[in-house]
């Protein structure tokens, strides 16, 4: 299974050139705790770093400097790590696991973004795969135990 057949395709993005208190608006009204940074060209939209809401409470708030002065590209994440759209999720997990982070952008081949991938993507598909191993064995099991009755039953008589 590929990471573009699971990731959430509702990225929430600002551009590098807002500003840090219309991100925070952004993010209480979108309710998400993080957005990515892009560069729109030609309505393309190129990431360049990702914003937190972790970012806004140490870059901003402990440092004590007023948000409507700092840009997006004042305290995004410099070392933006994607993974692309073709990726394997279980390769995209360990990439994740790597660089220590919860989610990442998903771009397609030519870099352009295309959703957003996260550890709670890939936990929400195992689990539906999951269940539906359970149910499998489940039958499974019931056949074989029904097989042992009607086995049982054809000895006795």
């Amino acid at each position: 299974m590929n990471v573009g057949e699971i990731c959430s395709k509702n990225v929430v993005y600002v551009l590098k050139q807002d500003s840090v208190l219309d991100i925070a608006r952004v993010m209480r009204e979108q309710q998400v705790g993080l957005v990515v940074v892009v560069d729109n060209i030609s309505g393309e939209l190129m990431p360049k770093g990702i914003i937190s809401d972790h970012d806004l409470v140490l870059e901003v708030l402990a440092a004590n400097i007023a948000p409507s002065v700092l840009k997006a590209e004042d305290i995004l994440t410099c070392e933006l790590f994607c993974v692309t759209e073709t990726h394997n999720v279980k390769k995209a997990l360990k990439y994740l696991r790597y660089y220590g982070v919860r989610s990442a952008p998903v771009v397609n081949v030519k870099g352009v973004l295309v959703g957003l991938f996260s550890i709670e993507d890939a936990l929400a598909i195992l689990s539906e795969e999951f269940s539906e191993l359970m149910k499998l064995m489940s039958y499974e099991l019931m056949n074989d135990k029904q097989k042992i009755e009607i086995n049982n039953t054809a000895f006795k008589t």
